[in-house]
């Protein structure tokens, strides 16, 4: 079977060692793989064995110690696989450790090289890649950079990984020359390698799927490898000085951690921070899709995109979507403040989302992150959602708290905005009003995207009715009072006309209200991994919303599944339906929006237009081509080179 692996150790000494790194390579590994040996001028009979009793593997005796480089040459010399596996005699290797970084090479040809976390006997990382200093000297992440909470840690790029358990793509590493002759037996070779790689345009990465156990100069003494790390040191400042230029030297471990962060981003052209409040729930609704959104749109190979949340909820069933895009994730921490001084001046941009989120970050920002062009992301002008609620008061003390309430929405919004750089609206009536409140304000629109699917069902695949909207606000909420609305004024009268109508209640989070509407004609189905199953079953959706600002996602998904839905004009704000389709979809009160289901569950040919102009409106201008487009317009606001 040809290789997909090709495993190369250097060997010096310790055969004891070597049969035991063979052996669990063996045990755990189940790619297609070979294994090279090559024993550099083992003192101790380590290359005798090599030579004659190698099971499982080709050895060579090279007779003198040349080093690990052009040990490690030697081996490549001999690989057959598209991918070599550099690997230390005194790695232990466990089950699942090689499939994450042969996925990460198949996945992605701009990754040169990637590794492992490599954790010390007793559990703890000792390297999840490291940073290097613009003195030249490096420091692992984890062993004396800050690592942070193992659960927060993701794929990202890095200066270099050591070459302990480092898999390289063998077109790359022979691209580059391999492993530099310039160094004297070990040490320095591998971060040679990976500023190599990437002036030749490949990146070096590190993926926490994969673990190993290494035991630190396993095969050398610590005095041994000190020297040896001076020598090369000096070899390495002379190739690659100018290449660190601008790097600040790093502190003693873990003192004044600012410089760590700052060292492990120098090689992205711009870091870029987002604040919500809490790691995007994205099937969950209450904006947390668009914020997810966002955050895919903005991740990029040039780019360090963090996103800080501002409290725990779910954070560990959702973080790991996001981690995988290469995206930070925190949300363990005391303070904004704690998080920002930790990283004192380094975001080119800070994204604040929501008015409350402004509140919470902008002294920190302001303190610790001065440098940095301020985004402020408004989600929905949510003062306008507290008119409504102040409208609909049932009494004039109800009326005077709403009221106060509302004035104190609409002054932190205005405040928000006048913070902001950048204004960020998701409709073209809210960017009018933050334009007037904030004149000096750059105010861009960038909405919602959404993906139609392959085949959208047609009219004779549909029965009944639905509502589709996240309950994760709780009681009160303008989905849970829309959906009760529903339920009392809208859907007697359709059963009237349509006995036989079903209707089905999906989003996640039900409140005891809307799990108490469950009948044998309303399913309760609560939460779905994905909307589109379920909006492409149903015939219309039915929104009653009183209270809302912005576009509403629920809408987007509607159109994107070719669902036509009946709302009010609250729900139908920003859509760009056009008057057309207001006609059919748009209702004023309950009586009006009987009608318009009712001739959408009577007429095959009405509905079938209506669901084509939605699907073209979705095409145009809620597609992720837009949405994309909307965001870059935003970042060369802020002055953000463009993704690749």
């Amino acid at each position: 079977m040809t290789p997909q692996v090709s495993i190369v150790l250097v060997s010096y000494g310790g055969r004891a060692m070597l049969n035991r790194c063979l052996y669990l390579v063996s045990e755990h590994t189940t790619i297609p793989h070979e294994i090279i040996v090559v024993d550099s001028g083992s003192p101790d009979g380590t290359d005798r064995f090599v030579g004659e009793h190698m099971r499982g593997a080709r050895g060579h005796v090279v007779g003198r110690n040349v080093g690990f480089g052009a040990g490690s040459n030697r081996g490549v010399l001999d690989a057959r696989a598209p991918y070599v596996l550099f690997l230390n005699a005194d790695v232990e290797v466990a089950p699942g450790w090689l499939e994450p970084l042969v996925d990460v090479l198949d996945s992605d040809e701009r990754v040169g090289a990637v590794a492992p976390i490599m954790r010390d006997q007793t559990g703890e990382v000792q390297e999840f890649g490291s940073v290097v200093g613009g003195d030249g000297w490096c420091r692992a992440w984890g062993d004396g950079a800050p690592l942070g909470p193992e659960n927060q840690m993701f794929p990202h790029d890095v200066d270099y990984a050591s070459a302990a358990c480092l898999l390289v793509r063998r077109k790359a590493f022979n691209h580059v020359g391999g492993f530099s002759s310039d160094y004297d037996t070990a040490y320095f070779e591998d971060v040679d390698l990976a500023f190599a790689l990437r002036a030749a345009g490949w990146s070096v990465r590190v993926d926490p799927r994969s673990t190993v156990m290494h035991q630190r100069h396993g095969s050398s003494d610590g005095k041994t490898a000190k020297e040896l790390m001076e020598v090369n040191h000096s070899t390495f400042l002379r190739r690659w000085g100018s290449d660190l230029a601008g790097r600040p030297a790093l502190p003693p471990k873990f003192e004044k951690r600012p410089l760590f962060y700052l060292a492990r981003d120098a090689i992205v052209d711009e870091r870029i921070l987002v604040v919500d409040d809490r790691v995007p729930n994205a099937d969950r609704g209450s904006g947390d899709p668009r914020t997810h959104r966002l955050l895919e749109s903005l991740a990029s190979p040039n780019r360090r995109v963090t996103f800080l949340a501002r409290d725990i909820l779910r954070a560990e069933a959702y973080a790991p979507a996001l981690q995988e895009l290469g995206i930070e994730v925190v949300w363990q921490h005391s303070s904004p403040f704690q998080i920002l001084a930790e990283r004192a001046g380094l975001y080119d941009v800070v994204i604040a989302m929501r008015p409350h989120n402004f509140q919470w970050i902008a002294d920190a920002v302001a303190q610790s992150q001065p440098q940095a062009v301020k985004v402020y992301d408004a989600e929905a002008l949510f003062h306008r959602r507290a008119e409504q609620y102040v409208r609909a008061a049932s009494s004039d003390s109800e009326r005077a708290r709403l009221q106060q309430e509302l004035e104190e929405q609409r002054a932190v919004e205005e405040a928000a905005f006048r913070w902001a750089d950048v204004g960020v609206c998701v409709t073209e009536i809210e960017a009018e009003w933050a334009t007037s409140i904030a004149p000096d304000t750059a105010i861009k629109v960038v909405g919602y995207p959404v993906e139609i699917g392959p085949r959208v069902p047609t009219v004779s695949e549909r029965r009944g009715i639905s509502y589709f909207g996240g309950f994760m606000g709780g009681p009160g909420t303008p989905n849970e009072t829309a959906v009760l609305d529903l339920v009392a004024d809208v859907l007697p009268a359709l059963r009237e006309k349509h006995p036989d109508l079903t209707m089905s209640v999906i989003g996640a989070d039900p409140t005891p209200a809307v799990r108490a509407l469950a009948s044998e004609y309303i399913d309760v189905v609560g939460r779905v991994p994905s909307p589109a199953y379920w909006l492409g079953r149903t015939r219309v959706q039915v929104v009653p919303m009183r209270f809302g600002a912005g576009v509403k996602l629920k809408f987007l998904d509607s159109m994107a599944a070719g669902l036509p839905f009946v709302t009010t004009p609250v729900g139908a704000e920003g859509l760009r339906l056009g008057s057309e389709l207001e006609r059919h979809l748009v209702a004023e009160s309950s009586a009006e929006m009987v009608e318009r289901v009712h001739a959408l569950l009577s007429d095959d040919e009405l509905w079938s237009d209506v669901q084509r102009q939605l699907l073209d409106i979705a095409r145009t201008w809620f597609s992720w081509k837009a949405f994309d487009a909307e965001v870059d317009e935003v970042m060369a606001e802020c002055g953000v080179s463009p993704r690749p």
